[in-house]
């Protein structure tokens, strides 16, 4: 369980290192940037957390296994979303709650899944949000290095990664 998780949380993650790599080159404030955004992202997955929880006794065995679709559907979504973050003009403050916003949707989706699967825990946030931040930092650390242009070409990596785990939760449905 802990290991899907990890897996789920930095595939839903992979996207803040490539928005931290962007953001390196609008500001040089590296510790309130990564610390907005993860508190944005722990946040939405907090709220998501504990509004599944409500709903946790009426799930069976069966119907968790639906929580794949929620991760065939983020999968779905980062193969076809456009980086949204390219365009936010601002503050630092401002950006990085809007970036926060944009990175953490998946991530909130990702953890109502979880929490459908019966992966409810206080830590789930908590790990979602820590791997956002770390990816976020290494991110705007590495963004010296050119050899870090290159991985932006296999960003379609991390959703297949996405979809094949929710495929494999839904075989739940039908095993």
């Amino acid at each position: 369980m802990i290991f899907f998780l990890l897996i789920t949380a930095f595939t839903v993650s992979i996207d803040s290192f490539v928005c931290g790599f962007s953001l390196s080159f609008k500001s040089q404030k590296k510790i309130p940037v990564v610390s907005i955004i993860a508190f944005t992202v722990f946040a939405m997955c907090l709220t998501v957390n504990y509004c599944t929880s409500f709903f946790v006794g009426f799930l069976s065995e069966k119907t968790a296994s639906l929580g794949g679709l929620g991760l065939i559907a983020v999968g779905i979504y980062n193969l076809l979303k456009k980086d949204k973050n390219s365009n936010v003009k601002g503050n630092v403050i401002k950006q990085s709650f809007l970036t926060g916003f944009s990175v953490g949707l998946d991530g909130a989706f990702a953890n109502l899944s979880l929490s459908i699967m019966g992966i409810n825990e206080f830590y789930v946030p908590l790990i979602i949000a820590l791997m956002h931040a770390i990816l976020i930092y290494l991110g705007m650390t590495l963004s010296k290095i050119k050899f870090i242009n290159k991985i932006e070409k296999f960003s379609f990596i991390p959703p297949i990664i996405l979809i094949v785990l929710g495929l494999y939760k839904l075989t739940g449905l039908i095993f």
